[in-house]
């Protein structure tokens, strides 16, 4: 069970912090995750739960794509305000880069050379789209960028995901949103507390979000406002994929099947497949 909890501190800062160890092992199982494209995804769908949760509405829905040109290819992630997190990324068992120190160099095999696109569905007559550059392909450093350059945010956020061979055994992330109202001093206080944040997956290490959030900002005694589950979940679901097969258009799927004895969509986020034959089709196009 990950565990998503808030605090504020001085009616200023919101500090959000999520363990995240369970939906990194799930989303390892379904793709079967290299260590690296494990990495990376995981920090991605850290940062979507944390994002999610900013979310106002249960029907609202975030998207974020994260493509820098690096043999993992692009990262799509996806969260609601449910609490649920989906993710995938294109080059699953991209082959593991490492540091002179041994460490996973995420940065280069996100790479260096794009963007990030978020896309909010807020129930408003058009999406939210903000995008920024990639400014490390560390993921986390780049979400910062994107909250300062794009929603004109000043932020803090600190990704980690720890690795024991081919399974997660430590991850989570913080979230540091700071408000215009932020005093000077406290906010030199939050820049030293962050600056101090390193290694973060061994911070989540058999704690929790509100013990990590205790032990780096106890001091400016936040106070707790809510914690909740966060699960990775995917809502593809068989109406959904009626659509994209529909949207093929009834000649095409009858030459596919023609062909191809059916047609099969399999869902990039948890890998359910669909399967129509020539009844389903004709079944799917009668309605």
């Amino acid at each position: 069970m990950s565990i998503l909890t808030k605090a504020i501190i001085q009616n200023s800062v919101v500090v959000s912090a999520v363990e995240s160890k369970d939906i990194v092992n799930k989303a390892i199982k379904l793709h079967n995750l290299s260590p690296i494209a494990a990495a990376a995804l995981g920090r991605a769908l850290t940062m979507a739960a944390l994002m999610g949760k900013e979310l106002k509405n249960e029907q609202d829905y975030l998207t974020v794509t994260i493509d820098g040109g690096g043999p993992l290819g692009k990262i799509t992630v996806c969260s609601d305000g449910l609490g649920h997190v989906k993710g995938c990324v294109d080059n699953p068992v991209a082959e593991t880069i490492l540091h002179e120190d041994g460490r996973i160099d995420v940065g280069s095999a996100v790479g260096r050379d794009g963007q990030i696109t978020v896309i909010k569905d807020i129930g408003l007559k058009q999406p939210y789209v903000g995008t920024s550059k990639i400014v490390s392909g560390e993921i986390a450093s780049d979400f910062a960028y994107y909250y300062a350059t794009s929603e004109q945010q000043p932020c803090g956020v600190t990704l980690g995901v720890g690795l024991d061979k081919r399974r997660c055994k430590s991850a989570g992330g913080v979230f540091v949103q700071v408000m215009p109202n932020c005093p000077s001093e406290l906010l030199f206080q939050l820049e030293t507390i962050m600056y101090a944040m390193d290694e973060m997956s061994y911070q989540f290490d058999g704690s929790t979000a509100k013990e990590v959030i205790n032990r780096f900002f106890g001091q400016l005694e936040p106070e707790f406002t809510e914690s909740v589950e966060i699960s990775y979940k995917c809502n593809c679901g068989k109406r959904k994929i009626d659509r994209v097969v529909k949207g093929l258009g009834k000649n095409e799927a009858n030459s596919i099947v023609s062909e191809l004895g059916k047609v099969e969509v399999c869902c990039h986020f948890c890998g359910k497949k669909y399967v129509y034959d020539q009844e389903a089709i004709d079944k799917l196009f009668s309605k």
